[in-house]
């Protein structure tokens, strides 16, 4: 009679512990991303090449996003109110601490938009496995592609992230990107963490500084990580630095580009 209460008690609790399945998240760590949150770079950028451009360019840019879930919606209906926009840039810190449900969490919000998005990794993206996360939802660290005659090239980097190592950022990749050719005309490079912050790669501040001005065809670049907004030019070549809101700020940058030439204008949400 024992042997069969044991035996009774040990089906149910096998029963409940079936019936609990995918109740629980057995680790924070665990990526299990849904389709719609995968390759989301590339699915945007062939999305984006079906877009007939025409004589101006609209770019909203966002970022630094970490847990500011509802500022981050508010952005969304903000930006899909201007039907201007032809395409969204996420200058990186989607997450906060690098986990794969933050990522989630960060994408549901970028998912209604009405145009496509890009996002550029950052050094919170970063932490725990958070390398993976974003190389399984967003894809490589380093991508470029070109839409009418501008290509945007978008680089890792987080240099501490990668204990400095003289690697991060890649910048003979960066060379090799920014090598003029037929394609494009004006390059528009997009990064996290800019040269002059103590998150970069003292080591590689010059070689990147020089990478971007060797060629003349960068015409602005884009970064985020300080939250707040600046227009500066911090080294003698002459290349435009922009520094956009952090998205707590209830901002964000749209810049337009005509003809070889930029604007840089405020909206607030």
């Amino acid at each position: 009679m024992i042997k069969k209460n044991k035996t009774f008690i040990f089906f149910i609790a096998l029963m409940a512990l079936t019936a609990c399945d995918g109740m629980f998240d057995y680790s924070p760590y665990a990526i299990d991303f849904s389709e719609e949150n995968r390759n989301v770079n590339q699915k945007n950028i062939d999305k984006l090449l079906l877009r007939e451009p025409d004589d101006t360019l609209t770019i909203a840019f966002t970022g630094d996003t970490h847990r500011f879930f509802d500022q981050t919606d508010e952005f969304v209906k903000k930006a899909n109110q201007n039907p201007a926009i032809d395409f969204v840039i996420h200058v990186g810190d989607m997450a906060d601490f690098g986990l794969p449900k933050q990522y989630t969490w960060g994408n549901s919000y970028l998912l209604k938009l009405n145009f496509p998005y890009f996002v550029v990794v950052g050094n919170h993206d970063l932490v725990g496995n958070g390398l993976t996360a974003y190389n399984e939802m967003f894809g490589a660290l380093n991508f470029s592609f070109i839409y009418d005659s501008l290509k945007f090239i978008f680089i890792n980097t987080n240099g501490l992230e990668f204990k400095f190592n003289g690697k991060v950022p890649d910048v003979q990749w960066l060379d090799a990107q920014l090598r003029p050719n037929t394609d494009f005309s004006k390059a528009v490079v997009i990064f996290h963490v800019p040269p002059m912050d103590r998150d970069f790669d003292a080591l590689l501040e010059e070689a990147f500084q020089k990478s971007l001005a060797q060629n003349n065809n960068v015409l602005f670049t884009v970064h985020g990580h300080l939250h707040g907004h600046e227009i500066y030019k911090p080294y003698e070549d002459s290349i435009t630095y922009v520094n956009v809101y952090g998205v707590e700020n209830m901002k964000f940058n749209l810049i337009t580009i005509v003809n070889n030439q930029f604007d840089v204008d405020t909206v607030a949400f």
